[in-house]
């Protein structure tokens, strides 16, 4: 029935502890309603995982039973306007594929490692173009799924209101074993970028909103710097991959997290290690300078896949979300935040922060853009000592200004922190949980507690 059963080691490899009882891997989705079946053979809770790259425990095993569905990795149909494959899929797997028949998803993000069944059922904000799509659950047309009682369900767009519950259901309402998303034809991206002090990125925040593409940044609190990259879409442009931009893209992404990681282990001394960490900080927006000259690329050269085992990627993050009009005024705030931080604590992300423009979306329950634009705010770390404690203290920072979380990719949230930031939405989805999953087959303690 299964491909691999395992006793757990305790924690998994992104280092958060996970304690199921049983690991199991499956072969055939017409394997899953026997696993619902059998409570005693397969002990609630009952939690999927795709590559195990969440940020908190939303599939912790509490000495249940976790669920593998790599085994389901086929892309079954390729159209013009759509593609259908099984929930473990790789999306990086599928965006290739994709690449090659001259297609591509609306959103493309930015690591490959993450599951389509995770895409399907997960918030997965990513920096957008236009109103209506701003996380990746957005792009999901069709899911298949298996109920609690273990009955087969299709759910289309026809359902908007099921379909818009689902994409942010995290596994708590059905074990999803297929899913449709849409596709566009390939378009080549033009990527140009701004080095600003806050003073200048405040001043011209306006038009910044204004420009049409999609917008990340990165974001230096202690050398007052927001690098402002913009992704614009166009038909006509010719695709030029500049080297220095190919440097700059792996030592955002590669080096600079490794790095980190080193230094916070070498170097004990803060005072060290701050003047450290805000050298390469200085050196990289130098190659950001100059990868800014004519970069045009597509969509998927900018995805990168991470090792199968999450703590070989040496980084981490926690995400919130924070209202488009006040974001200049959050980001000072953030600023001074961190230096008093530091100033009392004697500790910094040892990784630039990131964040992402989100256009309204109002496609899933718990998109963090439901009720308007919305940035991004990304503190990260390649988990050094202190790292958890920050996050502790960011949090309640982050609620405090109105921030909104999510459940998988904000770590250390609290109670107060759902309540605060979603509210009846919250009410709404625990009231049709209930109703679905009676018995708390796919339920866990951390959603148990958020959510209750």
């Amino acid at each position: 029935m299964v491909s691999k059963v395992t006793r757990s080691p305790g924690a998994d490899s992104s280092g958060i502890y996970r304690r199921p009882r049983l690991v199991l891997k499956v072969k055939r989705f017409e394997d899953i309603p026997i696993l619902l079946g059998k409570n005693k053979s397969y002990p609630t809770p009952i939690r999927i995982v795709g590559a195990d790259y969440s940020q908190t425990r939303c599939v912790g095993g509490d000495g249940g039973t976790t669920v593998d569905t790599g085994g389901l990795d086929k892309i079954l149909e390729f159209g013009e306007t759509s593609v259908r494959a099984q929930a473990g899929v790789r999306v990086g797997t599928l965006v290739r594929a994709l690449a090659e028949r001259g297609l591509e998803l609306p959103l493309t993000p930015e690591i490959g490692q993450i599951s389509l069944g995770a895409v399907a059922v997960t918030t997965l904000p990513q920096a957008s173009y236009g109103a209506g799509m701003a996380q990746l659950s957005s792009c999901v047309t069709e899911i298949k799924l298996i109920t609690p009682q273990g009955k087969q369900m299709t759910v289309t767009e026809r359902d908007r209101d099921l379909m818009r519950v689902l994409r942010s259901s995290f596994g708590l309402l059905g074990v999803v074993h297929e899913v449709e998303l849409r596709v566009r034809p390939l378009t080549p991206v033009k990527i140009d970028y701004q080095v600003l002090t806050l003073k200048e990125f405040s001043g011209r925040f306006t038009s910044i909103v204004q420009a049409p593409g999609a917008l990340r940044l990165h974001i230096s609190p202690f050398t007052d710097k927001i690098t402002v990259e913009r992704r614009t879409l166009d038909e006509t442009a010719s695709v030029s991959r500049s080297g220095i931009w190919q440097v700059r893209n792996s030592v955002m992404r590669n080096v600079l997290p490794a790095f980190g990681s080193t230094v916070g282990s070498v170097l004990a001394a803060p005072g060290l290690r701050n003047a450290m960490l805000s050298g390469v900080q200085r050196a990289l927006r130098a190659t950001l300078d100059r990868a800014a000259r004519g970069v045009v690329l597509y969509a998927h050269e900018w995805m990168r896949d991470m090792p199968n085992e999450a703590w070989k990627a040496r980084h981490t993050y926690s995400l919130w979300a924070f209202p488009q009009a006040d974001y200049p005024k959050m980001l000072a705030e953030y600023f001074n935040f961190c230096k008093s931080y530091y100033k009392e604590h004697r500790y910094r992300s040892n990784v630039v922060s990131g964040a992402s423009r989100l256009h309204q979306d109002r496609g899933s329950l718990f998109s963090v853009s439901y009720t308007g634009p919305m940035f991004t705010l990304e503190p990260s770390s390649s988990g050094d000592s202190g790292w958890d404690d920050f996050l502790i203290d960011f949090n309640d920072f982050a609620s405090a200004l109105g921030g909104t979380p999510t459940f998988n990719q904000t770590r250390a949230l609290q109670v107060e922190h759902v309540t605060k930031s979603f509210g009846e939405r919250a009410k709404l989805f625990r009231a049709l949980r209930q109703r679905t999953d009676p018995l708390n087959r796919l339920r866990n303690g951390y959603f148990a507690y958020l959510l209750g």
